[in-house]
């Protein structure tokens, strides 16, 4: 693995990048069929218009088609040397290792904890215990369960709430894997297990989640995409309905066989608040410590629409992992 790495490189502009590509890829390129012109009748000398503007601008024709070959073949996949296909697998199963892949199938018991400054100086601690197992070599069940303590200032003083909010449940398949790509497609849902309406939605939710990977020979690191909506199915009719898609992408390199980071960019659009969104940047850096137990710390910053559900002013999170093949 090569030593030097171009930090330098904004997270800002490697988003911009990926959301240019997919939009390129998405575009139905059309080739105009010219049809072979009739001969003139007789009588007639003068030369079709169109007929001579095809035979006068051959080379101008060429170009044009060979520039736009050229930009599809830089969004489509691109060719890889044997040796950048062996870094790949060799990255790819490190960032399995180290829990940091949204698309592998690996075994997983992580305790996780988060402080969030929200917004009118309210604040709350979120401890997350999460449990990944894999089955079948590429299905997924990971299961969430958080609990929540909040600090919310009201007119007749603080209002402080905890207790165990609402469980998560996502069942996933890994659909498409090789060293350098890799897509998995699951079904998120959250159950209103919550202790009491102030640490939880009180509603039932469903929603797909949609994961994918890409190697990045240029930085010898992974793109990871993750995109999810969560509709509300039922519960508590007097509490808000949930409609939400999040979609977040992420870098992530391994900087030797023990140290990792991540950058990421994650944005959350609400469609029951006026269509409203928010977004957020976060930095991950974690170090395998022995086997396969990790530490990591994730600290977090607010760009706009901090006073959303779910988004914050800035955040801290920290936690260990211990990550297991699958069976």
């Amino acid at each position: 693995m090569s030593g030097q790495k171009k930090s330098g490189d904004s997270i800002a502009s490697v988003c911009i990048w990926f959301l240019g590509a997919m939009s390129l890829l998405t575009v139905c390129t059309t080739t105009a069929l010219g049809q072979e012109s009739q001969p003139d009748p007789p009588g007639i000398s003068e030369p079709n218009s169109v007929t001579q503007k095809k035979v006068d601008n051959p080379a101008e024709e060429s170009t044009t088609s060979i520039k736009k070959r050229r930009i599809l073949s830089k969004v489509g996949p691109q060719q890889m040397t044997p040796e950048q296909q062996e870094e790949a697998e060799r990255i790819r199963q490190l960032n399995a290792k180290f829990g940091t892949d949204p698309t592998a199938i690996t075994g997983r018991v992580q305790l996780s904890s988060q402080f969030r400054n929200l917004s009118r100086k309210a604040s709350s601690i979120l401890t997350v215990a999460r449990v990944d197992l894999p089955f079948k070599k590429d299905y997924l069940l990971r299961v969430r369960a958080p609990f929540l303590q909040s600090s919310i200032p009201g007119q007749t003083g603080t209002i402080n709430a905890h207790g165990f909010s609402d469980l998560e449940v996502v069942l996933g398949w890994r659909a498409y894997n090789t060293p350098e790509y890799a897509f998995f497609i699951g079904m998120n849902a959250v159950f209103p297990t919550a202790t009491g309406n102030k640490v939880g939605l009180g509603k039932y939710s469903l929603g797909p989640i949609i994961a994918t990977s890409r190697f990045l020979p240029k930085w010898e690191s992974f793109l990871f995409g993750v995109l999810s909506h969560s509709v509300s199915v039922g519960g508590d009719s007097n509490r808000k309905s949930i409609n939400v898609s999040s979609l977040s992408l992420r870098i992530s390199t391994i900087w030797d066989e023990r140290w990792w980071s991540v950058a990421q960019a994650g944005w959350r659009l609400d469609w029951e608040r006026s269509t409203r969104g928010s977004m957020n940047l976060e930095l991950e850096v974690g170090r395998n410590i022995v086997g396969k137990w990790g530490v990591f710390i994730r600290p977090g910053i607010g760009i706009f629409g901090q006073d959303l559900p779910g988004a914050y002013n800035w955040n801290i999170k920290g936690g260990i992992r211990y990550v297991f093949a699958g069976f």
